[in-house]
């Protein structure tokens, strides 16, 4: 639903495999003639579903009933960890991205965990300058080896949730 060209965004937590699916291809699909395509367009119905029996948790933005956004995420004790954010290439700069991530960071404190990580590609700047402009800071740098077989540059991204933790260190 919009207001004045603004999203009025309602985070779903009941997404199913087969809707995310789409989501996450459309949105990496520009990866497709990428020298390292990203394993995201190898993905299946069925390796989400895997994913959920694990623990995996998926949210989501809807527009008109139509799945507009995604991400996973993985809660423990230390930290909760989101991947695969994903919006539609025609809704990308409208701030479902960020409210995903708001919405995760929220999680993550009502269940005691106050540390959010993602895992980025280097040279991806666009998605690095929104995760800064958020809070995180880079607090690793590495080659990992992804799903595809490809040695991918990447940032490990950490943001501290718990503000009153900073305000006492900082004193």
């Amino acid at each position: 639903m919009k207001e004045k060209g603004v999203f009025l965004l309602k985070i779903e937590t009941n997404i199913k495999p087969i809707e995310a699916i789409k989501v996450i291809h459309q949105a990496f699909k520009r990866y497709e003639t990428d020298p390292q395509p990203s394993s995201a367009l190898s993905e299946t119905e069925n390796t989400i579903q895997n994913e959920l029996n694990q623990g995996t948790e998926l949210f989501g933005v809807c527009d008109n009933n139509k799945l507009i956004g995604i991400v996973k995420c993985v809660l423990n004790n230390e930290y909760i960890y989101f991947s695969r954010l994903s919006v539609l290439p025609q809704n990308q700069g409208k701030g479902i991205a960020t409210s995903l991530v708001k919405y995760l960071e929220d999680y993550a404190m009502q269940n005691n965990v106050f540390t959010s990580k993602c895992k980025v590609r280097k040279s991806e700047k666009y998605n690095i300058a929104l995760y800064l402009k958020l809070g995180y800071d880079i607090v690793k740098e590495e080659m990992i080896v992804n799903k595809n077989g490809d040695e991918i540059p990447t940032l490990t991204m950490s943001k501290n949730l718990n503000p009153k933790v900073v305000e006492v260190l900082n004193t």
